[in-house]
């Protein structure tokens, strides 16, 4: 819905930019025909169409190349605003000054600082716009280290490698996965964590699944590939990253869950598993849309509850739950290392206390382009990169795919090799 409320936004910011850039050739000339005019308008109409229109088109390779070159329209936008807001603000001040003034100076070197600023604007749009395109999927590797306690855990250290966000759809495909596996393989893992939004809502949109699914099953890991869901693992219409019908049920296609069995991944939907007798790895639902079958989610005071109920043979009816209700704030030992997977970066704190040793979270994109990355760091509990929360590790991801504008500008796409220590 937040797009619909934005569209009046989105129609003004084109036509703002259209106005401009008349403007300014006129300024450059002193007088533009008026099939010059009515051309430039005609091509930002086309492009900021191209989003609606992959919108509203039935499912078909036409709706998803729309899509697609929609989003690249969105970040042009995006930047674009900044030199013709400029711009504009230039404009108004000049018309200002001359009716408080009276002044009949001629516009001759305004036109000239006019022209310059205009120019340079228009160029670093068109250079920062061609980077964030050519930057938007240029994976590469983030490394990490980190030390948990080791309890009964049988190894010394484990290898990792956590990715996230992936987004597969109009804008993601078989080249950008092909690539990230490579990555993945490339650090020899012990295990894989995918910490959701593996898909980009409609699963129709992916160009091969087929092949997607051969590409997943070629990940080399020793324990497997382990996997929570994201916000976008769900079938639901999506414009310029935005969902719609926030207050229904969410629920995820079938056809994803299956494309992950096939692909040899193990979907945790808030359950978790012993690995190798060595360290117990969690699946949480989303925070805001837990989907099928989960009407909410456990806390982070069940997760723990639940690990022991799994790992202890005891009658449940002897143990301590009073922690469970707040007469205590020490939950019951953990016997291993406990692991999260949790798309969202939230709950950090009750996480820590529960006991829980490491978390690993995707969904910020780490504001995906600049200056969103700077707001980020403001609102999130941990917007990218790693935290610590009282004894707790907490590594968000900036992602692998993308959201919204297809392009990145002061992010990276990245796959996270994580080298775990177990210490005493």
């Amino acid at each position: 819905m937040l797009a619909l409320i934005l569209s009046p936004l989105y129609i003004f910011a084109t036509w703002l930019i259209a106005f401009m850039v008349n403007r300014w050739l006129k300024a450059c000339f002193k007088q533009t025909h008026i099939l010059v005019r009515i051309i430039i308008y005609g091509l930002f109409i086309f492009a900021a169409s191209a989003m609606p229109i992959g919108f509203l088109l039935p499912i078909s390779k036409a709706k998803f190349v729309f899509q697609h070159y929609g989003s690249m329209w969105l970040g042009v936008l995006l930047y674009a605003m900044f030199p013709a807001v400029i711009y504009l603000g230039f404009c108004v001040v000049w018309r200002e000054h001359k009716k408080r003034t009276g002044s009949t100076e001629k516009m001759e070197r305004p036109r000239q600082v006019a022209i310059a600023a205009a120019s340079a604007g228009i160029i670093f749009t068109l250079l920062i716009c061609l980077y964030g395109f050519l930057h938007a999927t240029d994976t590469r590797v983030t490394e990490y280290t980190v030390e948990l306690p080791k309890k009964n855990c049988r190894l010394d250290e484990l290898n990792a490698v956590m990715v996230a966000d992936m987004h597969m759809g109009c804008n993601i495909g078989v080249p950008e996965m092909e690539k990230m596996v490579k990555l993945i393989n490339e650090c020899n893992p012990d295990i894989v964590f995918f910490c959701g939004d593996i898909f980009d809502n409609i699963y129709d949109a992916l160009d091969d699944p087929e092949r997607l699914i051969s590409i997943y099953q070629s990940i080399n890991s020793k324990y497997g590939v382990y996997a929570c869901y994201g916000n976008h693992d769900i079938d639901e219409p999506v414009l310029a990253g935005f969902t719609f019908n926030q207050d229904e049920k969410k629920v995820s296609d079938p056809r994803m869950d299956e494309f992950l069995e096939r692909a040899g991944v193990r979907l945790l939907r808030d359950e978790g598993v012993l690995i190798d007798n060595s360290f117990y790895v969690y699946g949480r639902p989303d925070y805001a849309r837990p989907g099928r079958g989960i009407e909410a989610r456990n806390t982070a005071r069940e997760i723990v509850d639940l690990i022991n109920d799994d790992l202890n043979s005891t009658d449940p009816l002897d143990k301590d739950y009073s922690w469970i209700t707040g007469q205590t704030d020490v939950p019951p030992v953990i016997d291993y290392p406990v692991i999260v997977l949790d798309h969202e970066p939230k709950e950090l704190e009750e996480l820590s206390k529960a006991g829980v040793n490491l978390v690993l979270s995707g969904h910020t994109h780490d504001g995906q382009i600049f200056p969103a990355n700077i707001l980020l760091k403001f609102i999130s509990e941990n917007s990218y990169g790693y935290k610590k929360v009282g004894n707790m590790d907490d590594i968000v991801t900036s992602g692998v795919g993308l959201f919204g504008p297809y392009m990145r500008v002061g992010t990276i796409s990245e796959v996270c090799n994580i080298k775990v220590k177990f210490t005493e």
